[in-house]
């Protein structure tokens, strides 16, 4: 497959992952080669994303740093929509056309990550849901 990183599908919330795969197919169609480094993240793992490149004062005010400074992301844990399986990293040497490709099948984008496809509008569907679901 021209989009590896399968086993970090599985963590996704299953809509979701099935869109990342209709995405791998069409990366194998065009034969864009990439890689998904990052599916779902537990809410510690994204406090200890959020920490690097940060100062305490920084973690606290909840600085946004748009990756300067060797910060990985602005989203504390439970603001990211990795911590809900609706987001995934990408890395690779066509990692801008598959970012071109998952604008165009609809998928939603952060502009200053160029890593970073999400479920678009993401926090309206956490919003809505239901206990136990």
């Amino acid at each position: 497959m021209a989009l590896t990183g399968t086993f970090l599908v599985s963590g996704l919330w299953p809509p979701f992952g099935s869109a990342v795969r209709y995405l791998q197919a069409w990366c194998s169609y065009y034969n864009y080669r990439g890689e998904i480094t990052s599916g779902f993240r537990s809410f510690q793992e994204q406090a200890a994303l959020y920490a690097l490149g940060r100062t305490q004062n920084e973690i606290l005010n909840r600085v946004a740093k748009h990756g300067a400074g060797d910060a990985v992301t602005d989203a504390p844990p439970g603001e990211s929509a990795h911590n809900y399986g609706l987001a995934i990293d990408i890395s690779g040497p066509d990692r801008a056309q598959i970012i071109e490709l998952a604008r165009w099948i609809g998928f939603g984008l952060v502009s200053w990550d160029p890593e970073h496809i999400e479920w678009p509008n993401w926090r309206n569907l956490i919003q809505h849901r239901t206990p136990g679901s």
